[in-house]
């Protein structure tokens, strides 16, 4: 009966705090420290005008980034918002004007601040090599929704597609000069209610389940199933982003933690019984309820998700996150109750 006790407390304290910290950091994004949000525009470039060889031009990260490859023997020079030499891509790298005002703009996803008096648009260019690559990227202000609320089209029409901005990004090959163009699109977002309804049925199942005889295969299998969910989510999501791998490591680190802790978890049945790693199973549950759900809930109200699983996929993912998470934490600590004398 000590022992029942200590391992309560225990138990319920560092689900607790994990609980806490995790709380305290998903408001941010996406598990917290960073990352892709969701969102209801798409931007889309349909064109490079007059055809350029070698060059391929795409919006990467959700529209917040824009990829130029230069396979061609000339240089292609990106002009910033104010048509001076921004980049410089071509055989010898990556090179950045760092007079130019777009170098200073482009380092923020909003437009914040005045100029420092460095940045002059009608200076002769400084360059300064950033890469040896032949593909540059940069967040373009001109390819992305900068409104902080939803334009009166869309306010009116919320359910139906609106293009609410046409994209030209203009450049210079040798001297010629080329555009790519493209537009801005509002793609209307799913009902999240389904999703929750189907995370509420996932969730009464496994705590039900749990009243049973069979709780110990149950949460061995609802463990498993919740550190694969994860896996495959963690996977899409980096897929999707081109951030390196130490940022999306550091973007998803409580995700991958919890994935540690669930496996911890299983080892731990497979050792010593389930009832001896109730209090573990509880933490772990705590933990991916948080990071693969709570912190992803508002892919389940947007259009456009950060994933290479489709947002069908991803938001069935964080459903069932946040239904098996949700049940798997209550039902650990129901077993934790201490016991009647």
């Amino acid at each position: 009966m000590i022992r029942r006790r200590w391992w309560l407390r225990a138990g319920l304290v560092s689900a607790l705090v994990g609980g806490w910290l995790l709380v305290g950091a998903a408001p941010a994004s996406a598990h917290g420290l960073g990352g892709l949000k969701p969102t209801n525009y798409e931007t889309v470039l349909q064109s490079v005008t007059p055809h350029v060889a070698g060059l391929e031009v795409r919006a990467v990260d959700l529209g917040t980034q824009i990829e130029l490859t230069n396979r061609g023997p000339v240089e292609v020079v990106v002009l910033g918002y104010e048509g001076e030499p921004y980049l410089r891509v071509g055989p010898s790298g990556v090179f950045e004007n760092t007079l130019s005002p777009a170098t200073v703009l482009n380092r923020s996803s909003t437009l914040t601040g005045a100029l420092p008096k460095s940045a002059d648009a009608h200076a002769s260019p400084v360059w300064k090599r950033i890469s040896t690559s032949r593909t540059a990227r940069w967040h373009d202000h001109r390819a992305h929704f900068m409104g902080t609320d939803d334009p009166p089209e869309v306010a009116r029409r919320p359910d139906a597609r609106h293009v609410v901005d046409n994209i030209e990004i203009p450049l210079r090959v040798g001297g010629q000069s080329v555009a790519v163009r493209g537009q801005i699109i509002y793609v209307p977002p799913p009902s999240p209610w389904p999703w929750v309804f189907g995370a509420l049925v996932l969730a009464a199942l496994v705590v039900v389940g749990a009243r049973t005889r069979w709780w110990a295969a149950l949460f061995t299998i609802v463990l498993a199933a919740l550190a694969l969910t994860q896996l495959l989510h963690v996977v899409g999501l980096w897929g999707a982003s081109t951030a390196s791998f130490g940022t999306k490591s550091t973007e998803s680190v409580y995700s991958i933690a919890a994935i540690v802790i669930a496996l911890v978890a299983l080892g731990w049945i497979a050792r010593r019984g389930a009832e001896s790693a109730v209090p573990v199973v509880l933490i772990a549950a705590i933990f991916l309820f948080v990071a693969g759900g709570l912190a992803d809930v508002a892919m389940l109200g947007h259009s456009q998700v950060p994933s290479t699983l489709g947002s069908v996929v991803t938001r069935l993912l964080v459903t069932i996150t946040l239904g098996l998470g949700a049940g798997l934490a209550v039902a650990a600590a129901w077993r934790l109750r201490p016991e009647r004398p």
